[in-house]
């Protein structure tokens, strides 16, 4: 289980601290604990209670109606909510309890509503691409763990394939040879690229990680002189 300190929940919620403190003390939403040195903290049962208030709070609940909801309540009303038309910050929102959860279906159940409303293009841009680069702050600066983010990155990863897959090429157009540099090891934005090339009617060689082929410089050179 992680721990966060006040300021990992303002920045995870967008709710600012000093506003956390006022609902902790007021509504006794928020039970911190503390650590030997009696420095306080707070656990994922925290985060993702303060993401849904957030959430349901953004979309026009009264903290004093919020923090009189079970936790069971809170739930299935912000499910109501994530099932409705958001915007794309409370989308991000859920997100984010998807991945404390590690809940790999209600992801899904999201992005695939949101692919069948935007579609798969304005989806990334506009969701998944500003969710990755806020849980990838997070990470950095240690709000959430390792195992976290890999588990994003891999469900975002398997929904880009399978949108590649569904690109048919139907020949002509031009050739893409797509590589990462070795040592580089994410590559979300370059199957994004793969699909958008494909998309677009291109031929698309995909080499993955070049790390991981062990892809000689001379060898992508030979590849790019046949295409």
């Amino acid at each position: 289980m992680s721990t966060y300190s006040i300021k990992d929940l303002e920045q995870l919620s967008g709710i600012k601290a000093h506003t956390l403190r006022v609902w902790e003390q007021r509504y006794k939403l928020l039970s911190p604990k503390r650590t030997d040195t009696n420095i306080r903290y707070y656990d994922d049962f925290d985060l993702k209670l303060i993401l849904n208030v957030a959430l349901l709070n953004d979309n026009g609940y009264k903290i004093s109606k919020i923090a009189s909801m079970t936790e069971e309540e809170m739930k299935q009303e912000v499910i109501k909510l994530t099932e409705r038309s958001l915007t794309h910050d409370d989308q991000i929102h859920t997100l984010t309890i998807c991945m404390i959860e590690m809940d790999e279906e209600r992801f899904d159940k999201v992005l695939s509503s949101n692919i069948l409303k935007l579609g798969f293009e304005q989806t990334m841009m506009h969701i998944i691409y500003p969710f990755m680069s806020k849980i990838g702050v997070l990470w950095q600066t240690g709000a959430i763990n390792p195992a976290q983010e890999h588990f994003i990155s891999n469900l975002v990863r398997q929904k880009l394939i399978v949108a590649i897959d569904g690109q048919v090429y139907k020949g002509g157009g031009k050739k893409f040879l797509l590589y990462l540099p070795e040592g580089e090891l994410h590559e979300i934005s370059l199957l994004f690229a793969a699909y958008l090339i494909k998309a677009k009617g291109h031929k698309v060689i995909y080499l993955a990680k070049a790390r991981r082929m062990k892809t000689s410089p001379s060898c992508i050179a030979s590849i790019s002189q046949t295409i």
